[in-house]
């Protein structure tokens, strides 16, 4: 057979084969997808009620889709990128030039073939075309079932107007076109399936395929990863019969799936109670988690909307929900999505090995972090440690199967969502509705999933749109999701219940219930609100009283020195912290028990710091430790850090951020402290304040929070109530503030709170038009094509670009060398983030140092994208490990 002249990869030298014949490389990708696809597997259950499909007809026929995938490869302008020794294959062409990717050219055989094939048998006896007015929605439905195929390397691609003689050709010994037929045929009755035909010329069925084909484009992917890999898929070039390859082809992939986690989805067991958590420990549970224990679950994809005080067990509560949802079927394993990479880290540390007790001992689950820094946390480090499968040097078979799951999930954070249990930033979840490359494995990952997204309140209207129409593709991928919160606005949960509503196919119902702790749950014809009860300990009734002054409030965190108290003043800019940070150091009489704390440290100084203040003001710091320290801090804080003062002032800033600062006031249980009080530096009071109300007092604050009336209503709702009661006051509070209070703004501040309307408007808009639009399917939209790689396009919107700066330093012997030179990650933890406007205030690295910096990137490719900084060359800007950035400029207001 003329396939055989062509290679699918190859290897330019080494002992063994040179090349992997196309034929093979094609079934053994096919062979993964083959397991993954496997009938009992819930997935597959599930794509096959969608499709009205019995699962092993959708197994064979979206197999043998799959086995096209380098259909491209055919293409002697590819064929003569490698010239393997010592095999027969086909002759380059030079006329043919390789200007186009294979995804591409395998789109343009298919489109220019397919007729042709179909009616020569060619396509499995697939029978006579259909009449002319079916053709057209058949010709577009198998484009569409194409796509995922086609696009297997991260995005779709399209034939375009492409011409294909300029890619095919032919010779003495093969014609390409005729090489690719005779493949797709004689792979066509190896797998043996049947065209379903009726579904095809059916609009409503590529209607249905359309919305589960980014699911198939991400299942498309894996299988060609898995399928690629040359310690599992040993290259052969010696031409066999079809049918004798396969079923190496299939025990090959069976191996693969093994030694990488995917054989089998781990067995769930159900939850018995939370000891069985804890080693048979007596643990009584929260109202909250006492109601996730017992709650019916409903039929199919449900939504769970946690809000509950901090200190109420929240994560407890999810993931006993979780459990129960596991073992119910509902899903195969778990992502807890939080705001930020600290947050992320201490749940991944939290999280422990409590998800092992979700699953049958033999299962072993992997469990995998997700964000940009992750190489910095030992604990997750620890978990991968183990060499790669591909080391030479190392006996794979001393590994466990959990080691090598754990370390090829890791390896990227595109694959971090496949981990049976993965915990990592909301963005890393986002990126699956954005246009970045492979984005369809993200959404693969979470399709049988449950999706915990953690302080779901924190997120800005950018955010909250994308986590909408998350929500309503997990919903329509029958996924489940459970929301937490401490502080959210109504209206808030009402979207995000009418989201997953929307993903269900459901008309949208309003939410009544105002009470606070409140479980809602939402699903297929299912909508409950329940009230719930609080344990008195974590019932909390917080003072506030006023400062009017940043001299007062000097004078309030000294009086606590004196008394022997720690104190924490949390301010809402990095230099607004630097310059409170000097002259309380200057009137400390130990002014080593001063504390700096925001984001311009290098990550090497952060790690350091947070450390130093885990230790003197964390749950296990003693009385001496913690007397008269002093922490002044940005919203870091309150962000990562489980710590507790017993004196806080807090610049004024929007309610729930005070909540949540006010969080870290007396959080554990100490001895005799006095009544815990929040101190809240603001404006004077003004019943009908001026447009530079807080300007004039905190103009660094109102460079941050540029809604003035948001902060004018914080201190109007704590005025009026006098204290933080939670969870009494919780919804009075909260919509106290984002409600409908609009008549209560006065004129003043309308200006202001109607130009963040409007940016908020524009921010709804951009998150509109940057996502994808999951119900057209995994095409290309001839319309609006956002597949664009050079478009930068983010999880968040900012108001402006930040970048990742390094810090250099010179060496003894004058050469270049990074801040964190002899530390283990060194490029990453010297590196700080800066926004583009304070960056561009550093010097330039001097001319002479340049082929250096250059080196440096070579060695370490954490560094590409980062913009250096020569600290000792630089005049007007410094950097110091007690205080961070500093910038030569006065007026900086950076948050």
């Amino acid at each position: 057979m003329y396939y055989y002249l062509y290679w699918g990869k190859a290897r330019p030298d080494g002992a063994g084969a040179q090349c992997h014949l196309l034929p093979y490389h094609s079934l053994d990708v096919a062979a993964v997808g083959w397991y993954l696809l496997a009938p009992e597997r819930p997935l597959t259950q599930r794509l096959a009620a969608r499709l009205d499909m019995p699962p092993e007809a959708l197994r064979r026929f979206f197999v043998f889709l799959l086995g096209l995938h380098d259909l491209g490869k055919f293409a002697r302008a590819f064929q003569g990128l490698a010239r393997p020794e010592g095999v027969e294959l086909v002759p380059p062409i030079e006329r043919l030039v390789y200007t186009e990717r294979h995804d591409r050219l395998g789109a343009l055989l298919w489109q220019t073939c397919w007729i042709e094939w179909w009616q020569d048998g060619t396509l499995g006896g697939a029978g006579e075309l259909p009449p002319r007015h079916e053709r057209r929605q058949l010709g577009e439905t198998l484009r569409a079932l194409l796509a995922p195929m086609f696009g297997h390397h991260g995005l779709p691609v399209e034939a375009g107007r492409l011409d294909l003689s300029r890619f095919f050709g032919s010779g003495d010994i093969a014609d390409d076109v005729q090489a690719a037929r005779q493949f797709v045929a004689d792979w066509a009755a190896l797998i043996g399936f049947n065209w379903p035909v009726d579904k095809l010329v059916a609009p409503q069925w590529r209607e249905a395929f359309l919305s589960v084909s980014w699911t198939i484009a991400g299942w498309a992917t894996l299988s060609d990863w898995l399928g690629s890999n040359r310690d599992h898929f040993t290259y052969c070039q010696n031409p066999m019969p079809l049918a004798k390859y396969w079923p190496m082809a299939l025990e090959r992939a069976e191996r693969a799936l093994a030694e990488t986690g995917f054989a089998h989805p781990p067995e769930p067991i159900p939850y018995a109670g939370l000891a069985s958590w804890f080693g048979g420990r007596s643990v009584t549970p929260t109202p909250l988690q006492r109601e996730a224990e017992t709650l019916v679950l409903g039929d199919g994809p449900q939504l769970f909307v946690l809000e509950d005080v901090t200190g109420a067990g929240k994560t407890e509560a999810a993931c006993i929900l979780a459990q129960r949802l596991l073992a119910a079927g509902h899903g195969e394993g778990l992502y807890f999505a939080l705001p930020t990479m600290a947050t992320s880290n201490a749940m991944y540390e939290r999280l422990g090995h409590l998800h092992w007790h979700f699953y049958a001992e033999a299962s072993h689950p992997s469990c995998v972090l997700a964000h940009g820094a992750r190489e910095l946390n030992d604990t997750f480090m620890q978990a991968i440690a183990a060499e790669q499968p591909g080391d030479r040097d190392y006996a794979a078979d001393d590994m466990t199967a959990t080691t090598r799951c754990n370390r090829w999930l890791a390896d990227s954070r595109k694959k971090s969502l496949l981990a049976d249990v993965g915990v990592g930033t909301i963005d890393q979840a986002l990126m699956g509705l954005l246009p970045f490359r492979h984005q369809s494995l993200r959404l693969y990952g979470l399709a049988r999933k449950v999706l915990i997204v953690d302080e779901v309140h924190a997120y800005d209207h950018y955010m909250q749109t994308l986590l909408n129409q998350l929500l309503a593709h997990h919903a329509r991928q029958g996924g489940s999701a459970i929301l937490l919160t401490a502080t959210m606005p109504r209206a808030m949960r009402e979207a995000l219940a009418a989201a997953w509503r929307e993903g269900l196919g459901q008309a949208p119902a309003s939410l009544q219930n105002d009470a606070f702790p409140l479980l809602t749950q939402v699903g297929d014809g299912l909508e409950r609100e329940t009230p719930l009860a609080t344990r008195p300990e974590v019932s909390r009734e917080v003072g506030i009283d006023w400062l009017a002054s940043e001299e007062q409030a000097l004078d309030a965190v000294m009086a606590a020195v004196e008394v022997g108290e720690c104190v924490a003043w949390v301010r809402n800019t990095v230099d607004d912290a630097i310059r409170a940070y000097e002259q309380l150091r200057q009137r400390h009489p130990a002014p080593e028990r001063c504390l700096l704390f925001h984001s311009r440290f290098a990550m090497l100084d952060r790690q350091r710091i947070e450390s130093d203040v885990i230790e003197r003001l964390g749950k296990a710091s003693t009385p001496d430790q913690r007397h008269g320290q002093v922490l002044v801090s940005t919203q870091v804080f309150q962000e990562s850090l489980d710590c507790d003062v017993d004196f806080m002032i807090s610049d004024l800033a929007p309610i729930d951020l005070l909540i949540q600062r006010a969080g870290r006031l007396q959080r554990h249980v100490r001895g005799p402290r006095r009544a815990p009080l929040l101190s809240v530096l603001a404006p004077e009071w003004s019943d009908e304040p001026d447009g530079q109300w807080l300007k004039r007092s905190l103009p660094g604050t109102q460079a941050v929070y540029r809604d003035t009336s948001l902060l004018w209503l914080t201190q109007r709702v704590l005025r009026e109530l006098g204290a933080i009661r939670m969870p009494d006051e919780a919804r009075s509070l909260i919509e106290g503030v984002y409600g409908p209070v609009t008549d209560l703004v006065p004129d003043g501040l309308q200006e202001a709170r109607w130009e963040q309307r409007g940016m908020q408007g524009v921010a709804v808009s951009m998150a509109n038009f940057n996502a994808l639009s999951l119900e057209q399917g995994y095409l290309r939209q001839p319309e609006v094509d956002q597949w664009q790689e050079e478009l930068e396009i983010g999880t968040r919107l900012v108001d402006e670009p930040s970048l990742n700066v390094v810090l250099l330093k010179r060496s003894t012997d004058g050469e270049l060398a990074l801040w964190a030179e002899d530390e283990r990650h060194a490029a990453m933890l010297s590196q700080v983030k800066l926004r583009q406007s304070q960056a561009e205030k550093l010097a330039d690295l001097p001319a002479g140092d340049q082929l250096q910096w250059e080196a440096l990137q070579e060695r370490d490719k954490a560094l590409r994208f980062t913009r250096p900084w020569l600290v000792e060359a630089d005049t007007g800007c410094g950097y110091d490990a007690r205080w961070g950035v500093r910038f030569s400029r006065d007026g900086e207001n950076p948050r």
